[in-house]
C-alpha cells in the first residue's frame, strides 16, 4: 500500500483499475447522455435522393419558357425523366425527378396555361439538395466514446437506427461510517445529523453518467457492517465510504476495506480539504473511501471518484483546467495543497473565478454555485485578489 502519495500518482492509481464497462444496446429513446460503444456509419445516403429546397419547379435545362408536365405529391418519387424544356411542380423536401438542372421557386416563375416563364436566371444545382449532402453513405455518424446527445438521436431516427450500442453504466453505492449520521429521511436526535453526503454524491453520480443502486448508513456492530459493505459491492461496480477516515488514530474505513479481503492500493494524499482518502479493489470492484465532511467529500468525489466513472463510461478521464483570475482572494496560506471551491464564469477581461464562502470542511455552503476548484499549490502564500490561478471546471460552464 502506497502512504501520503501525491494527487496524480493516486489519479493514476485509480486510472490503471478504471476500464469501460461492457457495452450493451438500448433503444435510442433510452440513449440521452449515454457514450457510444462502437462508431456508427451511415448505411445509405441522406437525403436518399435528389430533393427539393424549396416550393416551387423543376427544371430541366435552361430556357426562356418551360412546359410543365406535371406535379409531385408529397413522398412519391417521379417516374417522369425531365426532358430540356419541360417543368415539374415539387414541394419542399419533395423528391425531383431525373433529369433536374435546379429547382426555381413559385415566387420567381409567371405561369400561362402550361408553361411556365423564369423571372430569375437559371443557375444549376440551385435548391436542389444532392443525394448524400447531409451524409453519404459510409460516411462517420458517431464516434466511439461520443456522448449521445438530441442530434445524434435525431440523427439516428433519421436513418432508421432503432438501437444503439453504449457502454453500461456504472453503479454505485454509498456507505457512511459516521457513527452519528442516520438517513436524511429521519428525524435525528440530540447529537445526531441527517446524511447530506448519500444524497450529494447519488447526485454527482446521476450527472456523470452512473447510476445510484444504494445509500446506507453505518450500523454499529463490526460483523454486520462487513455483511453490509459485501452486499453493497454486490450490486455495485463502485463503492464509496464517507466518514471513517480517520478518527482517534484509526481508519476505520481502511480496516474495513482489509476485512472485506480488497486490495488498499494507496492511502492518505496531501490536500486540503480530505487529506484522509484511499482506494482499493475488491475482485475488479473499486472502493473508494472519502471524508464525512460534506466539502471535503464533494472535492474528493470530483478529484477521485468521477474520473474513474467517466473511464468505466469511455470518456476521457482527465480533469479540464483553465487558468482564470479569481476576482476576490483566498487570506490563508496553504500548508499543503489546497482546493478551494469557486465559482467560474466567462466575463469580458476573461474567465473570472470567485472564491465562495463557507470554505471550512464541515460546511455545505461552498457547495452552492460551486462550479470549479481553485487548485492551490503546498506553501502558497494568501492569493490576492486579481491573481491568475489554475482551476479545475466541475460543472459545465454557462457563458
Amino acid at each position: 500500500m502506497l502512504v501520503n502519495i501525491s494527487l496524480e500518482e493516486a489519479q493514476n492509481q485509480i486510472l490503471q483499475h478504471s476500464h469501460p464497462l461492457d457495452a450493451e444496446y438500448i433503444p435510442i429513446m433510452s440513449a440521452l447522455g449515454r457514450v457510444s460503444a462502437a462508431d456508427i456509419n451511415a448505411p445509405v445516403d441522406l437525403p436518399g435522393r435528389d430533393q427539393s429546397a424549396v416550393d416551387g419547379y423543376a427544371l430541366c435545362g435552361v430556357a426562356d419558357k418551360y412546359h410543365l408536365i406535371g406535379a409531385g405529391k408529397p413522398g412519391e418519387v417521379p417516374q417522369s425523366l425531365l426532358q430540356p424544356g419541360q417543368a415539374f411542380a415539387v414541394s419542399t423536401g419533395g423528391n425531383l425527378p431525373d433529369g433536374t438542372l435546379a429547382v426555381i421557386p413559385h415566387e420567381k416563375t409567371e405561369l400561362q396555361d402550361d408553361y411556365l416563364f423564369p423571372r430569375e436566371k437559371v443557375k444549376p444545382g440551385n435548391n436542389i439538395k444532392q443525394a448524400g449532402e447531409d451524409f453519404p453513405r459510409g460516411s462517420l455518424l458517431i464516434n466511439s466514446g461520443s456522448i449521445v446527445g438530441a442530434a445524434e438521436i435525431s440523427l439516428l431516427a433519421a436513418f432508421g437506427v432503432a438501437n444503439i450500442e453504449v457502454y453500461r453504466q456504472p453503479r454505485v453505492a454509498v456507505l457512511c461510517l459516521s457513527k452519528n449520521i442516520i438517513s436524511w429521511t429521519s428525524n435525528p436526535e440530540l447529537g445526531q445529523m441527517r446524511d447530506s453526503n448519500g444524497p450529494l454524491l447519488g447526485s454527482l453520480v446521476i450527472r456523470d453518467g452512473g447510476i445510484p443502486v444504494a445509500c446506507s448508513t453505518a450500523v454499529t456492530d463490526a460483523i454486520a457492517l462487513k455483511s453490509t459493505a459485501a452486499r453493497l459491492l454486490e450490486q455495485a461496480d463502485v463503492l464509496i465510504i464517507t466518514g471513517g477516515t480517520y478518527a482517534d488514530g484509526e481508519n476505520e474505513s481502511c480496516s474495513l476495506m482489509k476485512d472485506l479481503g480488497a486490495e488498499v492500493l494507496y492511502w492518505d494524499v496531501p490536500v486540503q480539504p480530505g487529506s484522509h482518502t484511499g482506494f482499493s479493489i475488491c475482485n475488479s470492484r473499486q472502493i473508494f473511501a472519502l471524508s464525512g465532511n460534506p466539502a471535503a467529500c464533494a472535492v474528493g468525489y470530483h478529484l477521485f471518484a468521477a474520473p474513474a466513472l467517466k473511464a468505466m463510461q469511455g470518456l476521457d478521464p482527465g480533469l479540464k483546467r483553465i487558468r482564470a483570475t479569481c476576482s476576490n482572494g483566498f487570506s490563508k496560506k496553504a500548508g499543503s495543497r489546497r482546493f478551494v471551491r469557486g465559482q467560474l464564469m466567462w466575463t469580458e477581461a476573461g474567465w473570472q473565478v470567485t472564491v465562495l464562502p463557507g470554505q471550512k470542511p464541515s460546511m455545505i455552503r461552498s457547495l452552492l454555485q460551486c462550479n470549479a476548484l481553485i487548485d492551490i499549490p503546498a506553501g502558497s502564500p494568501p492569493i490576492d485578489a486579481g491573481r491568475e490561478v489554475s482551476v479545475i471546471v466541475i460543472e459545465t460552464l454557462k457563458t
